[in-house]
């Protein structure tokens, strides 16, 4: 009974340990009670580096080791022929209270540290697995075995609750480290995704542009190639020496309104790649404009058979103009329109050459405040699954190669930007009607304007 209330009394003093402290600094204060309140000399809290005493290279790591009130050096050492096997080895408490050296004469460390007496308890997981030992050694004789058991037995069950604590600590800081690790380098990966995508997608958009400006080139040669034929020709009228004064002027003049031709041809070329936006809209003659693209893209058609039997039926209202922000994107809309129509005739035409007479229906309808442009084919025709998404980014129907899914997703941004809207009506192998509708006035010019 009476060693029992002094064990309760050395444990209420030895735990009476700052609450405010944690973790390793909880751990040494405790150990530095311990060997205070116990008056021993040696106090050491370790961990087995492995757990099967059957092998000579079974070590402990010693995570605090205090000798004569002072932390010194942690050690690694073997556990071969000494008294630590026996606790590794899960026994509840093992105790030697005198003689230890003569017990285990292998062991160098108790012969350095002068050891005579050994007490030492296992600390465990809470499945029973082994965590480490708590062990005290002294250079004289322990005079009462059984309240140094208990005592240490006590404690080495409070350590192995904070090294348990520190395990689920550690473990945590870990998978938050990971996951931290994990966000940054998928975040990272994301944002060269999306910089990749974005160069991809200027690369397409660039692509997309070109191959705009390429489909009209034979037209556009086509066109320059009259004018400058008639320059040329005139030019050497011009160098005959016989030359009467009218017919002089006469070449005179159609040098200079062909070679207005030509200029107006090439800056209608250079306006499709241009890329900025007016900040301020402006009147724009939008039945030039679409008449001048559809004239051109039949014209520079290379399928020969499909230009032959091609039925272009257009109602155009003359001078209508528009009022928009950016003029080479509306003709750039219209030319997608348009493309994508002689496209779909062509599909259709040569799979049912026979029996097929392809056939664009191109209006221009003008109103009050806005006007109607109405592209119509009987064409292959857009399957009803896709018809919601073909206005989307990359979203295409063409095969691999021959489409970047960015010709009506590019219509649209285009036609929206000038505060317009756009609808596509389509049944698969009929036709397909896309309806712009742009603001816009009815003006009628006059001749001497």
């Amino acid at each position: 009974m009476e060693n029992n209330l002094r064990a309760l009394e050395l444990l209420k003093e030895i735990y009476n340990v700052d609450q405010l402290l944690s973790g390793k600094e909880y751990i040494k204060e405790l150990v530095h009670r311990i060997a205070q309140i116990l008056k021993v000399k040696y106090v050491m809290v370790g961990h087995a580096l492995e757990t099967n005493p059957d092998k000579n290279q079974d070590k402990i790591q010693t995570d605090y080791l205090l000798s004569d009130g002072k932390f010194i050096d942690n050690v690694v050492y073997d556990l071969h022929d000494t008294p630590c096997v026996n606790v590794i080895c899960g026994t509840r408490v093992n105790c030697y209270a005198n003689d230890v050296q003569n017990l285990f004469p292998y062991d160098q460390l108790l012969k350095d540290l002068n050891v005579d007496s050994y007490i030492g308890a296992p600390f465990l997981h809470s499945d029973g697995g082994l965590i480490g030992l708590l062990v005290i050694m002294d250079d004289k004789p322990m005079e009462d075995r059984e309240l140094y058991t208990s005592v240490v037995e006590f404690f080495a069950a409070r350590i192995g609750t904070e090294y348990r604590r520190q395990a689920v600590e550690d473990s945590l800081r870990r998978i938050n480290e990971n996951l931290e690790k994990l966000a940054q380098e998928r975040t990272l990966e994301l944002q060269r995704a999306f910089e990749s995508l974005q160069q991809t997608q200027k690369q397409l958009l660039s692509q997309e542009k070109l191959a705009t400006i390429g489909r009209i080139t034979f037209g556009i040669a086509h066109e320059l190639k009259n004018p400058l034929n008639i320059i040329i020709n005139s030019a050497q009228l011009l160098e005959e020496e016989d030359l009467d004064p009218d017919s002089s002027k006469k070449a005179a003049d159609m040098i200079y309104q062909h070679g207005q031709r030509a200029n107006t041809i090439i800056t209608n070329m250079l306006r499709q790649a241009r890329q900025e936006t007016s900040l301020e809209p402006e009147w724009i003659d939008i039945s030039e404009m679409l008449d001048h693209v559809l004239d051109v893209y039949v014209r520079s058609l290379t399928d020969m058979d499909l230009k032959g039997h091609l039925v272009v039926n257009k109602k155009i209202a003359p001078h209508v103009y528009a009022y928009v922000f950016d003029p080479p994107s509306i003709e750039r809309v219209l030319i997608n329109i348009i493309d994508n129509s002689l496209y779909a005739l062509g599909e259709k035409f040569r799979n049912t050459k026979d029996s097929f007479i392809p056939i664009i229906k191109v209006d221009l309808e003008a109103g009050p405040s806005l006007f109607k442009v109405i592209v119509r084919d009987n064409g292959t025709g857009i399957p009803q699954k896709h018809l919601s998404n073909v206005c989307d980014e990359f979203y295409t129907t063409k095969p691999a190669g021959e489409g970047t899914g960015l010709g009506l997703w590019i219509a649209k941004q285009n036609v929206e930007k000038n505060r317009g809207e756009i609808h596509i009506e389509s049944e698969e192998n009929k036709f397909t009607q896309v309806t712009i509708e742009l603001p816009g006035e009815q003006r009628l010019q006059e001749a001497q304007l």
